[in-house]
């Protein structure tokens, strides 16, 4: 854990480093946006560096202590939550960028949370995401409470958008071609069955805010902004009942 606060250790004999551990990170997260967390490898890390894998553990000790850093590197390069617009803003902007950091790295969402990564970066957002709770009147456990509820609600909502977002070179079809191959079946066999998907279907509980983007991927962030009202809908109430 000393690597994420400390960095790696500067060798007082021996030849200059060729290379310092932010480029070795910054190398693995582009490793990892290319392929995924389980192709990364420390044998082709050091491939891509450009030097031998003996030599990149005189920086890192191992894949663990790796991820750990790249997780903390990207959490330095997200904003932090700003108080100055009231907790519901701040928590609103706490998902909105981590939903867009989730679209930029998927590989994030195979990251187990089980274990947090205590380092520097992530401790100081996620203390500045606790922040915006400061004065409203809740019990300590349930300040934690409400922001792990967006944090644990983001990271669900938010693998339904990678996933659509990733169809179309998944499946090698786009929304319209994949819906045509089902829609002929589906209208004959689904008639007169189903009455109330078949109301709700004509009343628009299924239309999308923006024809603009493929449909599954919109329909995806409509239901991602839709479920965080629900939450801070629910945070909302629970500073109320605090207060009063």
């Amino acid at each position: 854990m000393a690597l994420l606060w400390d960095g790696a250790p500067v060798p007082r004999r021996g030849p200059r480093q060729r290379l310092d551990l932010a480029r070795i990170i910054d190398a693995a997260i582009a490793e990892a946006d290319r392929s995924g967390p389980a192709a990364l490898s420390m044998r082709a890390l050091a491939q891509a560096l450009g030097i031998g894998p003996a030599s990149l553990y005189t920086y890192v000790p191992g894949k663990a202590e790796l991820l750990e850093l790249m997780v903390d590197r990207i959490a330095g390069a997200q904003p932090l939550p700003a108080a100055d617009a009231g907790w519901r803003a701040g928590l609103h902007g706490l998902a909105a960028s981590d939903l867009a950091t989730f679209r930029a790295h998927p590989w994030l969402l195979q990251v187990a949370t089980s274990r947090t990564v205590f380092g520097p970066n992530v401790l100081t957002r996620h203390d500045a995401a606790l922040a915006l709770l400061d004065g409203y009147g809740l019990a300590a456990i349930d300040v934690v409470g409400c922001v792990t509820a967006v944090e644990s609600y983001t990271r669900g909502a938010a693998s339904a958008v990678v996933e659509a977002e990733q169809a179309p070179v998944l499946t090698e079809s786009s929304d319209d071609e994949w819906w045509a191959q089902r829609a002929p079946l589906l209208s004959e066999r689904m008639a007169g069955r189903f009455p109330r998907l078949t109301a709700l279907e004509q009343a628009g509980a299924f239309a999308v805010s923006d024809l603009t983007l493929p449909y599954t991927l919109q329909r995806a962030l409509d239901r991602f902004a839709f479920g965080l009202d629900l939450v801070l809908d629910s945070i909302g109430a629970r500073i109320a009942a605090a207060r009063d």
